[in-house]
């Protein structure tokens, strides 16, 4: 049952195709002659393409490295920006005199905006290893440019016009990258120069000004603080022994007769009245030490000397000094005998308690011949001496060979000790000195340091910066000669010898395909808008009952005769369509000998 619903089917079909097949025909035909004349009358384009490789530069790049750090597709890029910009490409379109129907006509940019749609630039990439990480990248190692006109000679020379632009802005740019690099590192040498001059003169001001508190000197002061000090106390150490010194001339001094010792013809030394005077002061010292004032000893010998000072007119002064430094060493030797004694006999002894009585008596003397000494020198007008040294009186007179070289030995060591004093008051003003250096370093010290870091970092900018111009001049000179990375052409443009568009088999094949589709579709409406009655099976569906016969198509001679007619005029029809379309063709596009000629070529006839 199917099986003969779909013959019924197919039979019916066939029947409308027979029945619509002259406007089917004509639809097909109009369809597949416009198909034609559109694949052979579309003007040709062609089209010429340039190749050029990306090459890395010449020499390893741990040897010489390129100022230029932008990658190839970047910087083919911006070469594109460069060279696609309106005045390079309206000067290409005036030299060649490309698009002359649009000029005149169109505006200037709509001229341009064509001319770049013409232009295609298409990256060439390849699978490499990146030497950094290890992996599989992709990697720009060429590109193509072509062009495209309706003229081959035109495409070729605008193509070639295109790539010479190209490899010229790519040396232009990197020349001018690596040229710039070196300007400005030189720039910034001069620069650094110039502040390192400036560093350098305030770091030499510094120095100039806190030459001795410089951080470096701190050691140098410190060591010259304890030698100073050294000398100080070792000043002090021999002023002291010095003026020991004195006071033990002075005891001997005071032991010795100025003038020269006289004997007696029997040999015996003749005291002098000094002599004779200390003599009595001694025994009266240590009359008053074993007895009260009023015995008659102490009585006696109290007179004695004052009859003897006034007999020789001694100076009260003078007489008092002398007499001070007396009692202090026969003080000075009541004391040993004392220790001497209590290391030897008990405390309750006769002669411990007699050198104590002693000790005590020359003690009170001692005491009362210092204040008496004082009020002596004040009342006549001397200068008194703070210092604990001793001043003797000089005696002018005295002859006495060894009281002269005491003498002398004495005022030697006074004159050292006053230089030591002299000596010592310059040694303190140096140590004040290098104190205050040590003081005022910290704060020079920050200061300095600070000089100090901005000369080094300075220092440390020119020498980066000048390793870094040498870079940069290896580089220019690279890109000079040419040894960096460059674009090369390898496949130049040539003249094109086929098109590259229209495709003409396509359009052919595409215009065949919607031709019958067209008629078809024409078939399919003309049926579904005839209402006509045609066989059994329309006027079963008509009627609700089915036809009892059917009477056949009985065509006359004059129906034979009309058919005839028609297919006759639709043949004369078409050859006169045809024939018009050829002479409209050959008058308004091109001739036809020339179409004809053209169309085999292009078929590769």
């Amino acid at each position: 049952m199917a099986t003969s619903e779909a013959a019924f089917d197919l039979s019916q079909a066939f029947a409308a195709v027979r029945r619509r097949r002259l406007p089917a025909a004509l639809t097909f035909v109009a369809l597949a002659l416009g198909s034609m004349l559109l694949a052979l009358l579309w003007p040709p384009s062609y089209s010429a393409t340039g190749t050029i490789l990306i090459e890395q530069q010449e020499l390893p790049t741990d040897l010489v490295r390129s100022t230029v750090s932008t990658y190839a597709s970047q910087r083919v890029q911006i070469i594109t920006q460069r060279v696609m910009t309106a005045e390079n490409l309206m000067g290409i379109i005036e030299r060649f005199k490309l698009y002359p129907d649009m000029r005149g006509r169109k505006p200037r940019e709509e001229i341009i905006a064509t001319m770049r749609r013409a232009v295609n630039l298409q990256m060439i990439s390849a699978d490499v290893i990146d030497p950094r990480e290890g992996r599989p990248t992709k990697a720009t190692i060429a590109f193509s440019l072509t062009y495209s006109n309706r003229s081959p000679q035109l495409a070729e020379q605008v193509a070639n016009e295109l790539v010479s632009l190209y490899l010229q802005q790519n040396i232009e740019q990197r020349q001018k990258s690596s040229h710039d690099a070196v300007a400005f590192l030189s720039g910034e040498r001069v620069r650094l120069t110039t502040d390192m001059d400036a560093l350098q003169a305030k770091l030499a001001a510094f120095k100039a000004k806190h030459e001795n508190e410089l951080p470096e000197l701190s050691q140098v002061n410190l060591a010259n603080v304890a030698r100073t000090e050294g000398e100080i106390r070792d000043g002090q150490t021999r002023s002291q022994i010095l003026e020991q010194q004195v006071l033990y001339l002075d005891a001997q001094l005071a032991q010795i007769n100025p003038a020269a010792q006289i004997y007696s013809s029997t040999g015996e030394r003749v005291q002098s009245p000094a002599d004779l005077l200390k003599a009595l002061r001694s025994e009266y010292t240590k009359a008053t030490a074993l007895y009260s004032p009023d015995h008659p000893d102490v009585q006696r010998l109290k007179r004695e000397i004052e009859a003897m000072e006034a007999k020789q007119g001694i100076d009260t002064a003078a007489t008092s000094a002398a007499a001070l430094e007396d009692l202090k060493r026969q003080l000075e030797d009541a004391q040993a005998k004392l220790a001497d004694a209590s290391h030897r006999y008990a405390a309750d002894h006769p002669d411990v308690v007699r050198y104590r009585k002693l000790v005590d008596s020359l003690q009170q003397q001692v005491a009362a011949a210092a204040v008496a000494n004082n009020t002596a020198t004040d009342s006549t007008g001397a200068v008194t001496h703070p210092q604990s040294v001793p001043q003797a009186q000089p005696d002018s007179a005295a002859d006495n060979p060894p009281y002269i070289q005491l003498r002398t030995q004495r005022e030697a060591a006074l004159n050292e000790i006053k230089a030591l004093a002299d000596r010592g008051a310059v040694l303190q003003k140096k140590l004040n000195d290098y104190e205050e250096r040590l003081a005022r370093t910290p704060g020079v010290e920050r200061e300095y340091s600070e000089i100090l870091r901005e000369l080094s970092s300075a220092q440390n900018q020119y020498a980066e910066i000048r390793r870094r111009q040498m870079e940069a001049d290896v580089s220019d000179n690279l890109e000079i000669e040419r040894k960096g990375e460059r674009f090369t052409l390898i496949e130049p443009p040539l003249s094109p010898e086929a098109p590259t568009s229209p495709n003409r088999p396509l359009i052919l094949l595409l215009g065949t395909v919607a031709a019958i589709a067209a008629a078809l579709a024409l078939i399919a409406i003309l049926e579904g808008l005839d209402g006509s009655v045609r066989n059994r099976r329309d006027l079963a569906q008509l009627l609700p009952v089915p036809p009892l016969a059917i009477i056949p198509v009985m065509l006359t001679s004059a129906d034979h005769r009309l058919r005839a007619r028609r297919r006759v005029f639709a043949l004369y029809g078409a050859a006169g369509c045809l024939f018009i379309a050829l002479i409209t063709i050959h008058f308004l596009y091109r001739p036809l000998d020339v179409i004809w000629a053209v169309a085999l070529r292009r078929l590769g006839v």
